[in-house]
């Protein structure tokens, strides 16, 4: 995989957990990706509203807005709706997936179920890197 082609991708990983999204920004930075970080969803806001997003990686169950409201925001907006969102989360049961999909994610990652390293597959994966 050439350097350059990841390098220029831009990941907002939209966690409150400070572990979890520490060890997602260190596997995407390993394979050259720009990273930024939201802790809830107005942050995230900020940072979608301010420049290109290649993907986001986005938690359910965050303080004040909940994933999946501001799933449902970013897809009403045409400036934002193309954007591929992966829903990161704990929450496993089927309807919540099956919720996450119907609301427009392009895929729900339990987060318990999955390694890093497996995330960053499903993102080069969707992004065709």
């Amino acid at each position: 995989m050439e350097q350059n082609q990841t390098s220029q991708k831009t990941i907002l990983i939209v966690e409150d957990d400070t572990f979890m999204g520490s060890l997602l920004e260190r596997k995407f930075k390993q394979k050259n990706f720009q990273i930024l970080r939201a802790m809830n969803v107005d942050e995230a806001r900020k940072f979608v509203e301010s420049g290109p997003i290649s993907l986001m990686l986005l938690d359910i169950i965050l303080p004040g807005t909940d994933g999946i409201t501001f799933l449902k925001e970013l897809q009403l907006n045409p400036q934002f709706k193309n954007i591929p969102v992966i829903i990161t989360s704990n929450l496993g049961k089927e309807e919540e997936i099956e919720k996450g999909i119907a609301e427009g994610a392009k895929d729900y990652i339990v987060k318990a179920h999955t390694t890093p390293g497996e995330i960053v597959e499903k993102v080069e994966k969707i992004l065709g890197i």
